[in-house]
């Protein structure tokens, strides 16, 4: 690097001796081959070619002792200023960075051209807007007495600098200008009487910008000098292409880093929950959006393969995201975002400002925002060629192409990790809900159920509430099966499970097959007469049910139920199962189909109490 600076500061001494003209032209190729030794000294990015430069946009000029170019801007960040996850507001810190390096150097060397340029009024450095086409000016500098105006624009039908768009010229080279040419970045309108301007080219030959140089005095400028500002143009064009690549490539360093972290993060953790988490929130961190969501399919159950496929929004943030929170959706439906599901196959749409049509993302029901400009959609797979995929990322901005290439590949990148942890999740969930569920009905089985209750009497104690305990059986199940086979009784035993867990809080309450007809209820913050209430709809709902055993008549059953309260004094969740246990004895000893609560009133003595 060292070696580079000084190469490049022996190339614009040679320059400054060849303005003076005469014999001391010939150093114009000494300083050609100096400057390019210093470009071949120069950092070498990683890859080798690299993306064209960012456009930006002018800023405040540099102040301080720094250095006039940072081509590895990592010199100059702290470690600590980066080893949380790279947010949109740090990304642009680091090209705010660099752009202020390149405009520090550009204005050094403009300072430096005109103490060696003789009579040079203004020295201007123009560099592209949104595109080629249009440019405005980057650095300058002047007299003292000039007011150059900063906000102009120069497109390919305004004035004399205008000329250089086209492929044709590579110079402009004026010595008297007394017919009233142009030049636009004048408020004032001196009387400019010369001018040399070169363009400045880019490695694929595009016009990216151009060096003007004028003067108050006629025939100021000579085609030595022409020359010597092509040389000029060729070397500032080098040091801003190095700083920006060397930015870009760090900061996509930084990026793979982060999902590296991430990375690690879906291998440490075995819950679908956790998955749809971490994706949120590395998105949040490092990809800009006004409105994110996150949709899932549902598992399928193979007994229901012949119904359409169906899933939900499982996370949403942003700009009225309120109405897609948990919303459902099938693949039928014609959104972008169902769409990208379907087709496992990223989905990107730009709006035009006059679009009046608006696009749906999950379905026609939502509320319609023709604000937003831009959406991305990227599918989650563990695998690029299934038919569908499990999950999807769709984002939306405001702004008109705001997601560039680079974003997106990197989201592809993040969505291929995350598809595999998603699917290795819901796959140590399946292996777990084998473990502890029961393959008939689905409910939670006898170990899972002690589990459970003894965690929720862990937070019961902290929290000082009761939980009441139900334990049922089918009436008479045994005659069931001796009359009409197993598996009819599976079907009522599948149809009970389904009866009561309709009438309990499903995200609050548990529910377990105990034994081979027997069900355990677990009832989280309830009262005395709230436990005997529940306990008793549930006994209504199983005498409603109706099998069809292929006769007149269809089969009814009943339960009985037995029931005790936890209280918070009371800690041993085995006994208060048994106590429930006992309480539904003698529920069917005393007629069946009833409901009695157990009630401790001594170590020896029992006491039941009918439901009402």
């Amino acid at each position: 690097m060292i070696v580079s600076n000084v190469l490049f500061i022996v190339a614009g001494l040679l320059l400054g001796l060849a303005f003076q003209g005469g014999m001391l032209l010939f150093l114009i190729p000494v300083a050609g081959v100096a400057a390019a030794l210093g470009y071949m000294n120069l950092p070498r990015v990683p890859g080798g070619k690299t993306a064209p430069i960012p456009v930006i946009t002018r800023v405040a000029q540099a102040t301080g002792i720094s250095p006039a170019v940072t081509p590895d801007i990592r010199n100059f960040i702290k470690d600590d200023e980066y080893n949380e996850p790279t947010s949109t507001l740090r990304v642009n810190q680091f090209w705010a960075r660099t752009n202020a390096d390149v405009n520090k150097a550009t204005n050094d060397v403009l300072q430096g051209l005109k103490r060696i340029i003789p009579n040079a009024y203004s020295l201007i450095v123009f560099s592209p807007l949104t595109n080629f086409k249009e440019w405005s000016i980057r650095e300058y500098c002047s007299d003292p007495n000039a007011q150059v105006a900063t906000d102009v624009r120069i497109t390919e039908n305004s004035g004399l600098i205008s000329q250089l768009f086209r492929p044709e010229v590579n110079r402009l080279l004026e010595g008297d200008l007394m017919g009233g040419k142009s030049l636009l970045y004048y408020i004032d309108n001196p009387m400019i009487k010369s001018l040399v301007a070169v363009p400045m080219l880019d490695r694929e030959k595009n016009r990216i910008g151009a060096i003007v140089v004028d003067s108050l005095y006629p025939n100021a400028f000579s085609s030595a000098t022409a020359q010597a500002l092509t040389y000029i143009a060729s070397t500032l064009y080098t040091l801003s292409f190095k700083s920006f690549a060397s930015t870009k490539n760090y900061i996509a360093q930084q990026q793979f880093s982060v999902l590296y972290g991430y990375q690690h993060k879906f291998f440490q953790t075995m819950s679908v929950k956790d998955i749809f988490r971490q994706i949120f929130q590395y998105v949040k961190e490092n990809i800009p959006y006004d409105r994110m969501l996150i949709l899932a399919l549902d598992k399928q159950n193979p007994e229901d393969s012949h119904k359409e496929r169906e899933g939900r929004v499982v996370c949403c943030d942003g700009i009225d995201s309120e109405q897609f929170a948990s919303k459902k959706f099938t693949l039928s439906d014609k959104g972008l975002a169902v769409l990208a599901l379907f087709k496992n196959r990223p989905v990107a749409r730009d709006f035009g400002s006059g679009m009046n049509q608006y696009v749906p993302r999950i379905d026609d029901k939502e509320k319609r925002n023709m604000d937003f400009r831009q959406l991305f959609v990227m599918p989650v797979s563990s695998d690029k060629n299934a038919t569908l995929a499990e999950l999807a990322i769709c984002l939306e901005s405001r702004t008109p192409n705001r997601y560039s290439e680079h974003e997106m590949e990197l989201l592809k990148a993040f969505a291929g990790v995350a598809g595999f942890a998603y699917v290795r999740a819901c796959q140590f969930e399946q292996g777990k809900d084998l473990a502890s569920r029961d393959g008939l009905t689905g409910l939670i089985n006898h170990r899972t159920l002690h589990e459970s209750l003894r965690t929720e009497k862990i937070r019961a104690n902290r929290q000082q509430y009761n939980i009441g305990v139900l334990m049922m059986d089918i009436d008479h199940f045994k005659s069931v099966n001796d009359t009409y086979g197993h598996p009819i009784g599976d079907v009522v035993i599948k149809g009970i499970a389904g009866a009561i867990s309709g009438e309990i809080r499903k995200e609050i309450d548990i529910v377990a097959r105990y034994g081979g007809e027997e069900f355990v209820v677990g009832l989280i913050d309830t009262t005395p007469e709230g436990m005997i209430e529940t306990a008793e709809r549930i006994r209504q709902a199983v005498m409603k049910l109706e099998f069809d055993v292929h006769q007149a008549s269809p089969l009814r059953v009943t339960v009985s139920i037995g029931a005790f309260l936890v209280k918070p004094e009371f800690h041993d969740m085995k006994k208060a199962v048994n106590n429930a246990d006992q309480a539904l004895y003698k529920a069917k000893e005393s007629g069946r189909n009833q409901v009695i609560q157990y009630t401790d009133l001594t170590a020896e003595h029992v006491v039941v109490e009918k439901g009402a």
